[in-house]
């Protein structure tokens, strides 16, 4: 390398060392390995309610929720997670309990046999118990940070072991239709409680019987549902030779409710 007659010596070791001490870098290019870990679905829960509960306990300095209500809710979390673990727990050791059966509500009796009711005691002066709202995600709307553990939530109960361990144990259902209430998250078909039967309702007369006057009015037109009804208009005045028909005549003329009114 040239470097030039003007300039020194120093100047020649200068730019000699700064020649050498470069050096050629490198590009490494390191292939991406997917690791796919089970983790088990009582540690994947007891890290969602975790991260739950540390959002919980951030809430606090700001006051949009009132304390009590933050430690009942703090509690209901770690009931639910101990729950779960519990009911799992004995699920894979086959020492778990059925579930209760449902409760059958008796058929009503006839109302003419049974004695008065007592009259109802008066309303307690006592202040009444606190309470979790009730409101589907109120939690997400409330608390920052919790809709971070609604993804969570939802890639647990997409995780089919789930589907057969609740097939296996219904008793976890208790745990997580509430959960997902407080998340607002979709049941999923396999987690929905069927539908309870309607009781059947007393079909009597809709309305009063019509007195026998308003019957027998020319032109009353009776329904099925006790109902009378009434053309008041032009086709009232009809006469055979107007030079309409008497279909003509009520075809703008419809008929009204008269009874009941």
């Amino acid at each position: 390398m040239q470097l030039g007659a003007t300039l020194t010596r120093n100047d020649n070791i200068q730019a000699l060392t700064k020649i050498t001490l470069r050096r050629p870098r490198f590009r490494v290019l390191v292939p991406f390995v997917t690791i796919i870990i089970d983790i088990p679905l009582t540690d994947r829960f007891s890290y969602l309610i975790k991260g739950l509960l540390t959002d919980v306990v951030a809430v606090v300095p700001t006051g949009w929720i009132p304390v009590p209500l933050v430690k009942l809710l703090w509690w209901r979390l770690r009931r639910m997670s101990t729950k779960f673990t519990a009911i799992m727990a004995q699920y894979h050791a086959g020492t778990l309990p059925p579930p209760r059966p449902a409760r059958v509500r008796p058929a009503p009796a006839d109302p003419a046999a049974e004695p008065d009711p007592p009259p109802a005691p008066p309303p307690s002066p006592a202040p009444r118990s606190l309470d979790l709202p009730r409101r589907v995600g109120w939690v997400i709307q409330n608390i920052h940070g919790a809709s971070v553990w609604r993804g969570e939530l939802e890639a647990i109960l997409a995780n089919p072991k789930l589907a057969a361990d609740v097939a296996g144990a219904p008793q976890l259902g208790s745990v997580l239709r509430p959960m997902c209430r407080l998340m607002a998250v979709k049941l999923p078909p396999w987690l929905r409680l069927p539908r309870r039967p309607r009781r059947p309702r007393p079909r009597g007369p809709k309305f009063p019987p019509a007195p026998d006057w308003l019957v027998n009015e020319p032109g009353a037109i009776l329904k099925p549902d006790g109902t009378v009804w009434m053309r008041l208009g032009a086709s009232t005045l009809w006469k055979p030779g107007c030079g309409q028909t008497l279909e003509e005549a009520q075809k703008f003329d419809y008929p009204r409710r008269i009874w009941p009114r």
